[in-house]
Parts: C-alpha cells; structure tokens; sequence
C-alpha cells in the first residue's frame, strides 16, 4: 500500500469513533487534518488504490516473465526508481506508460469496462506501442 493511501486510511480510522459514528472537525487535535487534494478525500482514496491495483498487475507480470528490475528498467529506458514508482503504486501511469511498460515485458493491454449493473461489457485492446528504430 502506498503512503498516500496510508495516510488516508489512517486519517479515516482516527475519525471514526468506537459506535461508528464520526468525529467532528472541531473536537479533532489540532493538526491531525492532513490537506487533500481539490477533488476530496474520496477521490484521492480512488486513485491511490487505482495505483495500487495497477502497481500489482505491473509487478506480477515482470515477476511472471522472470525480469529482473534492472533488466525491464533498461528495456524500458527509465531508471530503476521510476520503475519502482510504477511498482509500488506511488504514481498512476497514464494509459501509454501503462501501454509501454505491458509491451516491454511482452503483454498486451486490454481495457474492460464493466457496468455496475448486469449488462454488456465492453472490451477493447490496446495497440502495442511503437517500438523505435
């Protein structure tokens, strides 16, 4: 899990009192509000386990290929750090980051939408970067 994402668990525990109800913003010590983002704190729940989700299937598919870090960061041309952002979840890749990262370990990218309600799914595969010459 991500820090971001910690911290806003956290801050949502400290919140919420023993009968499940919720403290007001008056009677909390003074600094445990912590800013976030102009979206709210719901958004900013969403995309850090958005990152998370991504960041696990990023992993588990260089894990499955039997890459190391080093060697998918050289393919890709990127550090091992960004790499291990993409990894750990500590940012949310744009659907091309996510494209070349797939394509660099041999995957392609599928996006499925699902409604919430039962209905037709729609799926549509991504195309495979670019590579350069």
């Amino acid at each position: 899990m991500n820090e971001s994402l910690k911290a806003k668990m956290a801050l949502a525990a400290e919140l919420l009192n023993a009968d499940g109800s919720v403290t007001p913003t008056a009677d909390l010590p003074a600094g445990l509000l912590v800013p976030e983002s102009a979206s709210g704190f719901a958004a900013d729940v969403q995309d850090a386990l958005t990152a998370e989700t991504v960041a696990h299937a990023l992993k588990l598919a260089r894990q499955q290929t039997h890459l190391s870090a080093a060697e998918l960061a050289r393919r890709r041309g990127v550090s091992r750090g960004r790499l291990s952002q993409l990894e750990n979840g500590s940012v949310n890749p744009t659907v091309g980051t996510l494209a070349e990262h797939a394509g660099a370990l041999g995957y392609d990218v599928t996006v499925t939408l699902t409604p919430r309600r039962a209905g037709k799914t729609i799926q549509v595969d991504l195309p495979q970067p670019v590579q350069a010459q």
